[in-house]
């Protein structure tokens, strides 16, 4: 299994980072490898809330749907597939830091079926140096979006 953390600082208040990282239909904004966002039923966030995400990688589209496992706004929430070829957890929390937020993000995982160590070990370099570029393009992206 594979796992990853990352975190950076974005100068803006936790709730503003965690408005934006809390709901996954915000991810084609800001995560390069994401191609598509849906959820599955309506109302609003919330621990149970199932959806769907189709991302880019390997040069091919991989399509999960996942639940929200942990949802404490605005600190802390956190996703688990539920079907798809990957089983994953991932997470991001948000803290106070300074003038503005520390924000963190983790995913543990890897891929189903017989070649599923083959895939990981081919992916998984490139799932983390796209999450740290990721992570800069949501700070950029938070920090830019309201300065004149």
């Amino acid at each position: 299994m594979a796992r990853a953390e990352a975190s950076i600082h974005v100068e803006r208040p936790p709730d503003e980072v965690f408005a934006l990282v809390g709901d996954a239909a915000n991810n084609p904004q800001w995560r390069r490898s994401v191609v598509r966002t849906e959820w599955l039923d309506d109302g609003p966030m919330r621990a149970g809330r199932r959806g769907r995400q189709t991302s880019r990688l390997l040069h091919r589209n991989w399509t999960v749907e996942a639940v929200v496992d942990a949802w404490e706004p605005p600190r802390h929430v956190a996703w688990r597939t539920v079907a798809g070829p990957i089983a994953v957890r991932s997470w991001y929390t948000v803290e106070p830091d300074g003038s503005g937020s520390l924000l963190g993000g983790g995913a543990e995982g890897g891929f189903r079926g017989p070649l599923g160590g083959l895939l990981d070990r081919l992916a998984v370099p490139g799932m983390v140096r796209q999450a740290n570029a990721d992570l800069r393009a949501l700070r950029d992206y938070l920090e830019s979006d309201r300065d004149g």
